[in-house]
């Protein structure tokens, strides 16, 4: 699980900018709504389930005050944001080439 986790971590910005660039073209499929949403409750799952594979051990938690805002909530709406967003990167790869 760590390291799928460590994987999505390294792809998330380059999944949000081709997803942000499929949805600026303006030409949006249905299915890629339908895609998205059903893999943003995956992400969902995996963000709750996932949350304590993140979490630094005892003797690292010193956060800056962004960091406060890293709970189990957030980190799954986290997931849930890019499990939505792997569907239009997709999309807009395809529709690129």
């Amino acid at each position: 699980m760590k390291i799928l986790l460590w994987i999505l971590n390294i792809l998330y910005p380059i999944i949000l900018f081709t997803a942000a660039g499929y949805f600026a073209m303006g030409d949006i499929e249905d299915w890629v709504l339908y895609a998205g949403a059903g893999s943003a409750l995956f992400g969902l799952i995996i963000g709750f389930t996932s949350w304590a594979e993140t979490v630094p051990p005892r003797w690292f938690w010193v956060k800056s005050r962004v960091a406060l805002f890293n709970s189990r909530v957030f980190t799954a709406l986290g997931y849930a944001l890019l499990f939505f967003c792997i569907p239009a990167s997709v999309a807009g790869i395809i529709n690129l080439l």
